[in-house]
């Protein structure tokens, strides 16, 4: 679905070249080379979902100490600080990335997800939108084990990852088994579960070109909210992506 592919080195590479010869914030960090429109419908379930799922898991970000990893040009730092009044942070690889949160008034840093710049214990809440499904396994462990480094006591890891094997070779996608797998070993238990990202129509009519792209959209609004809702809180065999939370035990418990 992506406009630009991935170059001959790693994963890395493939993020370094789409923030340089993608201009549009949301493409760069959706799908490069797509309609606006396009880009915001994927922009908006997450949202959608994200809000959800917040209140369901009983997470207020008002004050707290939030890290978005691979913050990009700084959607979600928006979205979680100003837009929910936590103390956001972003880190990314791309020069170019950080540069726009900056100019945008966003605390980001420079740096890779594998090897953060933190002490222990530094965040409330970790996030991810569709980022630690760009790194192969042994990179994606490391950035796991980072991310519950980071993460204080009680804190919260709130996803957004890819749970089906995705084609696409900037993609490593996991079972939503393997991804609990990977958090536990990092010290951290499953809080919540739900199916995102049904696609329904773009995936039966395969389109080609703007106007397969808008009647797929156009299908896939009513789907994608419809199908979200019935798989609030639980695994769907339907959805391409999970919402997943983790929690890191405060150390309370008997």
């Amino acid at each position: 679905m992506s406009g630009i592919q991935p170059g001959p080195g790693d994963y890395r590479d493939y993020w370094l070249r789409t923030h340089s010869v993608e201009g549009r914030d949301l493409a760069a960090v959706c799908f490069p080379g797509k309609p606006l429109w396009l880009n915001r419908f994927f922009d908006r379930i997450q949202r959608h979902a994200l809000r959800r799922a917040l209140r369901d898991v009983g997470i207020a970000p008002a004050g707290r100490r939030l890290l978005d990893l691979g913050c990009g040009r700084g959607r979600w730092l928006a979205f979680f600080g100003r837009g929910m009044g936590a103390r956001a942070t972003g880190i990314d690889i791309s020069p170019k990335a950080v540069r726009a949160c900056r100019e945008k008034g966003f605390d980001a840093r420079e740096g890779s997800i594998e090897a953060l710049p933190f002490p222990d214990g530094s965040f409330d809440i970790v996030t991810s939108v569709t980022v630690l499904s760009h790194l192969p396994p042994a990179a994606k462990q490391r950035a796991v084990a980072e991310a519950a480094r980071v993460l204080a006591p009680g804190g919260s890891a709130v996803l957004i990852e890819s749970t089906w094997d995705d084609p696409a070779e900037h993609v490593f996608g996991q079972s939503v088994e393997a991804w609990q797998e990977i958090w536990a070993q990092a010290g951290l238990r499953a809080a919540h579960l739900s199916g995102h990202c049904f696609i329904l129509g773009r995936r039966a009519i395969q389109p080609n070109g703007k106007l397969g792209d808008f009647a797929a959209v156009c299908l896939d609004y009513p789907l994608d909210y419809l199908l979200m809702a019935a798989s609030r809180g639980r695994r769907s065999p339907l959805a391409l992506q999970h919402l997943m939370v983790f929690t890191r035990p405060d150390g309370t418990d008997a």
